[in-house]
Protein backbone atom coordinates (compact mmCIF):
# COMPACT_ATOMS: atom_id res chain seq x y z
CA UNK A 1 0.00 0.00 0.00
CA UNK A 2 1.06 3.29 -0.82
CA UNK A 3 1.85 5.93 1.77
CA UNK A 4 1.21 9.80 1.94
CA UNK A 5 3.78 12.13 3.18
CA UNK A 6 2.84 12.14 7.08
CA UNK A 7 2.71 8.20 6.69
CA UNK A 8 -1.18 7.41 6.76
CA UNK A 9 -1.86 4.45 4.26
CA UNK A 10 -3.35 5.30 1.23
CA UNK A 11 -5.71 3.05 -0.84
CA UNK A 12 -4.45 1.48 -4.55
CA UNK A 13 -5.45 3.46 -7.24
CA UNK A 14 -6.05 1.93 -10.90
CA UNK A 15 -6.94 4.53 -13.78
CA UNK A 16 -8.97 3.27 -17.11
CA UNK A 17 -8.22 4.79 -20.09
CA UNK A 18 -10.61 3.84 -22.82
CA UNK A 19 -12.53 5.98 -25.31
CA UNK A 20 -16.11 3.44 -25.68
CA UNK A 21 -17.86 4.22 -22.75
CA UNK A 22 -19.99 0.94 -22.80
CA UNK A 23 -16.30 -1.13 -22.35
CA UNK A 24 -14.98 1.70 -19.66
CA UNK A 25 -18.00 1.78 -17.46
CA UNK A 26 -17.82 -2.54 -17.61
CA UNK A 27 -13.77 -2.47 -16.71
CA UNK A 28 -14.44 0.15 -14.09
CA UNK A 29 -17.36 -1.86 -12.44
CA UNK A 30 -15.29 -5.21 -12.82
CA UNK A 31 -11.95 -3.45 -11.35
CA UNK A 32 -14.00 -2.29 -7.96
CA UNK A 33 -15.66 -5.54 -7.65
CA UNK A 34 -11.94 -7.71 -8.13
CA UNK A 35 -10.28 -5.12 -6.21
CA UNK A 36 -12.32 -3.39 -3.31
CA UNK A 37 -9.60 -2.07 -1.46
CA UNK A 38 -8.79 0.26 -4.95
CA UNK A 39 -9.98 3.70 -5.87
CA UNK A 40 -10.68 2.52 -9.47
CA UNK A 41 -11.97 5.72 -11.92
CA UNK A 42 -12.49 5.78 -15.84
CA UNK A 43 -11.61 8.38 -18.70
CA UNK A 44 -11.97 8.64 -22.31
CA UNK A 45 -8.95 10.23 -23.60
CA UNK A 46 -4.95 10.32 -23.10
CA UNK A 47 -5.47 14.33 -22.17
CA UNK A 48 -7.56 13.51 -19.11
CA UNK A 49 -5.69 10.69 -18.30
CA UNK A 50 -2.77 12.72 -17.90
CA UNK A 51 -4.28 15.12 -16.20
CA UNK A 52 -6.26 12.76 -13.52
CA UNK A 53 -2.75 11.21 -13.02
CA UNK A 54 -1.06 14.64 -12.38
CA UNK A 55 -3.84 15.58 -9.80
CA UNK A 56 -3.73 12.47 -8.13
CA UNK A 57 -1.11 9.45 -7.35
CA UNK A 58 -2.11 6.57 -9.38
CA UNK A 59 -0.42 3.37 -9.20
CA UNK A 60 -1.78 1.76 -12.07
CA UNK A 61 -3.36 2.83 -15.84
CA UNK A 62 -4.63 0.64 -18.22
CA UNK A 63 -4.39 2.54 -21.55
CA UNK A 64 -5.80 2.11 -24.66
CA UNK A 65 -3.63 2.66 -27.66
CA UNK A 66 -6.75 4.05 -29.89
CA UNK A 67 -7.81 7.36 -28.37
CA UNK A 68 -9.32 10.57 -29.87
CA UNK A 69 -6.73 13.39 -29.45
CA UNK A 70 -2.89 11.96 -28.24
CA UNK A 71 -2.91 8.19 -28.73
CA UNK A 72 -2.42 6.28 -25.72
CA UNK A 73 1.55 5.76 -26.65
CA UNK A 74 2.13 9.22 -26.66
CA UNK A 75 0.36 9.74 -23.60
CA UNK A 76 2.90 6.62 -21.95
CA UNK A 77 5.56 8.54 -22.19
CA UNK A 78 4.15 11.60 -21.27
CA UNK A 79 2.37 9.86 -18.31
CA UNK A 80 6.25 8.02 -17.51
CA UNK A 81 7.91 11.51 -17.81
CA UNK A 82 5.30 13.06 -15.21
CA UNK A 83 5.12 10.36 -12.70
CA UNK A 84 7.85 7.50 -13.27
CA UNK A 85 6.04 5.41 -10.61
CA UNK A 86 2.93 4.98 -12.19
CA UNK A 87 2.95 1.28 -13.85
CA UNK A 88 1.27 1.59 -17.43
CA UNK A 89 -0.61 -1.37 -18.89
CA UNK A 90 -1.62 -1.25 -22.46
CA UNK A 91 -5.13 -2.97 -22.86
CA UNK A 92 -6.21 -3.04 -26.66
CA UNK A 93 -7.62 -4.44 -29.42
CA UNK A 94 -4.15 -4.11 -31.10
CA UNK A 95 -1.92 -7.52 -30.55
CA UNK A 96 0.93 -7.07 -32.78
CA UNK A 97 4.48 -7.26 -32.30
CA UNK A 98 5.17 -3.82 -33.40
CA UNK A 99 2.44 -2.43 -31.06
CA UNK A 100 4.25 -4.36 -28.06
CA UNK A 101 7.36 -3.08 -28.89
CA UNK A 102 6.15 0.89 -29.29
CA UNK A 103 4.31 0.24 -25.86
CA UNK A 104 7.71 -1.52 -24.15
CA UNK A 105 9.15 1.98 -25.63
CA UNK A 106 7.23 4.17 -24.67
CA UNK A 107 7.52 2.97 -20.49
CA UNK A 108 4.61 0.79 -20.47
CA UNK A 109 5.12 -2.41 -18.20
CA UNK A 110 2.92 -4.66 -19.36
CA UNK A 111 0.19 -5.62 -22.80
CA UNK A 112 -2.84 -7.21 -22.33
CA UNK A 113 -4.90 -7.95 -25.92
CA UNK A 114 -8.89 -7.28 -25.13
CA UNK A 115 -9.87 -10.21 -25.94
CA UNK A 116 -7.24 -11.83 -23.14
CA UNK A 117 -8.56 -9.66 -20.71
CA UNK A 118 -10.92 -11.97 -18.66
CA UNK A 119 -7.98 -14.11 -18.57
CA UNK A 120 -4.86 -12.19 -18.08
CA UNK A 121 -5.86 -9.05 -16.32
CA UNK A 122 -6.89 -9.61 -12.81
CA UNK A 123 -3.26 -11.77 -12.23
CA UNK A 124 -1.21 -9.17 -13.54
CA UNK A 125 -2.95 -6.28 -12.10
CA UNK A 126 -2.78 -7.76 -8.61
CA UNK A 127 0.83 -8.85 -9.00
CA UNK A 128 1.54 -4.55 -10.10
CA UNK A 129 -0.04 -3.93 -6.50
CA UNK A 130 1.58 -6.80 -4.67
CA UNK A 131 4.82 -5.27 -6.06
CA UNK A 132 3.57 -1.30 -5.36
CA UNK A 133 2.59 -2.93 -1.96
CA UNK A 134 5.92 -3.82 -0.77
CA UNK A 135 7.63 -0.65 -1.71
CA UNK A 136 8.83 1.52 1.10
Amino acid sequence: MSRTTDSRPTRPSILVVEDFPPLRASVVQWLQMRFPECLVHGVGSAEEALVHAGASRTDVVLMDIDLPGMNGLEAVSQMKAQSPETAVVMLTMHDTPSHRHAAASAGAVGYVAKIDMEDHLGAFIEALLKTRAARP
